[in-house]
């Protein structure tokens, strides 16, 4: 039984027990006053039964009037509540795929690459956790803001999805390759140091860093960030928009129903 319903029930109810609360009373007092000979009697009983009526109607549907206005109250909180946690979800995969591109080309290591694309893989979970969400999500939520949201969600998702999955087809080629250059470095370092007339380092070899930029989704991923603009920060932007709407049509603000309806009515 879902919520609407639910509340849709209890609401008969309610209804139902003022009307057995006040009616089993009146009835019995219409009843003795039919029965009884005194007029001033029973035009008090006749009175009575009329007040213990419409005040007991009037009672319950006023109590059913505040009930819905509670049951509206927690599902406008419950929506906005979501709509917010969506939006924070949102914002964590982007800080998890902006620290990638930043660490990635500044480490310039194997290790930090998987670490980082490894942080990538557990983002693109949280991001599938939220279509799920949007997918399920029924009451309180406009049905194009949660079709829109999903859909620019999946790109982002998308676009995650192939840095993920390159770094699935190179990551054991590029290993074996780091431990090369780790041996390699090793014997460079210890020549440094038992030189003690050489004062300058020695440049360490790049092989393996080299491979790495080479990969063609993370060197745009680092670089100039096309594919990144167009399919991971353009959908986000768009996406968060739509939900700041939502939210603000959730929380009752004009402005946001009428962007919310000029977005509907976009091509």
């Amino acid at each position: 039984m879902d919520g609407k319903h639910f509340e849709a029930t209890a609401r008969r109810r309610t209804l139902a027990a003022a009307c057995l609360l006040v009616g089993i009373p009146a009835a019995l007092a219409i009843g003795i006053g039919m029965a009884i000979d005194d007029g001033e009697l029973r035009k008090t009983l006749y009175t009575a039964a009329i007040t213990l009526v419409f005040a007991g109607l009037l009672g319950g549907l006023l109590k059913m009037q505040l009930d819905e206005v509670a049951a509206f109250k927690r599902r406008q909180e419950d929506a906005a509540a979501f709509v917010t946690h969506v939006l924070a979800d949102l914002k964590g995969v982007f800080d998890e795929v902006a620290r990638a591109r930043i660490l990635i080309p500044a480490h310039q290591s194997v290790a930090t690459h998987g670490e980082e694309m490894r942080a990538l893989i557990l983002a693109r979970v949280q991001l599938r956790n939220v279509i799920r969400a949007l997918e399920r999500r029924t009451d309180g939520i406009d049905e194009a803001t949660r079709s829109e949201v999903t859909r620019q969600v999946r790109r982002m998702d998308h676009f995650v999805e192939t840095l993920t999955t390159e770094f699935r087809d190179h990551y054991k080629a590029l290993s074996d390759q780091q431990r090369g250059y780790e041996e390699r470095a090793r014997v460079l370092m210890k020549q440094f140091g038992e030189d003690l007339d050489q004062q300058v380092p020695p440049a360490l070899p790049a092989f393996v860093w080299q491979a790495i930029s080479r990969l063609p989704r993370l060197a745009d991923f680092m670089g100039p960030a096309t594919a990144y603009q167009a399919e991971f920060e353009a959908p986000l932007d768009e996406a968060s928009a739509w939900l700041r709407d939502e939210l603000a049509r959730i929380l009752g603000s004009t402005s946001a129903r009428r962007r919310s309806a000029s977005r509907r009515s976009s091509p």
